[in-house]
């Protein structure tokens, strides 16, 4: 779990993107803005990755990426991955990622993310 990956799927999870900045904390949780916090669970033995989970609940799969409040996503024909809940995303670079209406989220330090309107 990366403070960049959590600060996009917090975005998602809210359903509406705001302006926010998540901190990883001395405890290994990551804290956002939003009032979300995520904490990263061990894979079960025999799987590869574990689950992120955050403060309300929704879980996200590391390996399928599956949301446990049912948001799905598909890739279109452009790269961007669109999610059921409205929201797209689309990966410029592995410390950038742009929210399809008009944020952009990326890292300002090591340990920091913040997602902000780019208009």
């Amino acid at each position: 779990m990366n403070v960049l990956e959590v600060a996009v799927y917090a975005m998602v999870i809210g359903g509406q993107p705001q302006a926010i900045k998540c901190a990883e904390s001395d405890l290994g949780t990551v804290n956002c803005t939003n009032g979300l916090t995520a904490t990263e669970e061990e894979p079960e033995q025999g799987r590869s990755g574990g689950l992120i989970r955050f403060s309300n609940g929704v879980t996200i799969d590391k390996v399928s990426g599956a949301f446990s409040n049912g948001i799905t996503a598909h890739r279109d024909g452009t790269g961007w991955l669109e999610f059921s809940n409205g929201i797209a995303v689309h990966r410029d670079s592995p410390y950038r990622y742009r929210i399809g209406n008009g944020y952009v989220c990326q890292l300002a330090e090591r340990s920091i993310a913040e997602c902000n309107d780019s208009h």
